[in-house]
């Protein structure tokens, strides 16, 4: 009798870390997946059926985090404005910083991958993460940022005087973000 009771007990004290982890996964379409060195994950390994651009694009994961708009939009917010050779003129963009996007799946610190949808990749290193006011931005001038638009997201930051991006795509600003892979 004890040993059920023990078990009972046990079973209780797992339902709300699994409710927890429930409340977590997404509502709404996904915008951004992030994978490897994570800490807190919202769905399962890669399913090259169901998710073929992340399998297109050579993710592969045990586990993942997913983010919806809402999901995004909860996190702290940063603004940058800058000109784009995209646009052709400044905007102010808006988006959660990319540290808190980091911080809330308690993300390693080691270099970042961004990979847009049509495969275009960027990097940043933690020290890069660290000094500027990264974001990843959801919209332009009050416009959100739709696929075909430079969305789902952007990733920039206000660069530095002379700051430029190096030739193996470290501080890229990248665009059309869908997925990032943490570490190697």
């Amino acid at each position: 009798m004890r040993s059920i009771l023990i078990a009972l007990i046990a079973a209780l004290c797992a339902l709300p870390a699994s409710a927890a982890e429930q409340a977590q996964a997404p509502k709404e379409m996904v915008l951004l997946t992030v994978s490897g060195t994570i800490g807190e994950s919202n769905r399962g390994a890669l399913d090259p059926t169901k998710d073929s651009l992340l399998a297109l694009q050579k993710a592969d994961f045990k586990k993942a985090f997913a983010f919806d708009r809402a999901m995004l939009l909860g996190l702290e917010q940063g603004t940058v404005t800058a000109k784009t050779a995209e646009l052709g003129a400044p905007a102010t963009f808006k988006g959660p910083l990319l540290r808190e996007v980091l911080g809330r799946i308690e993300a390693a610190k080691m270099k970042v991958t961004f990979v847009a949808v049509d495969g275009f990749t960027g990097w940043l290193s933690p020290e890069d993460v660290d000094r500027s006011d990264w974001i990843l931005a959801l919209e332009a001038d009050g416009v959100p940022l739709g696929i075909g638009q430079q969305g789902p997201l952007w990733l920039i930051n206000t660069r530095g005087e002379g700051e430029k991006p190096s030739d193996d795509g470290q501080r890229r600003w990248v665009w059309a973000v869908f997925y990032m892979r943490v570490g190697e």
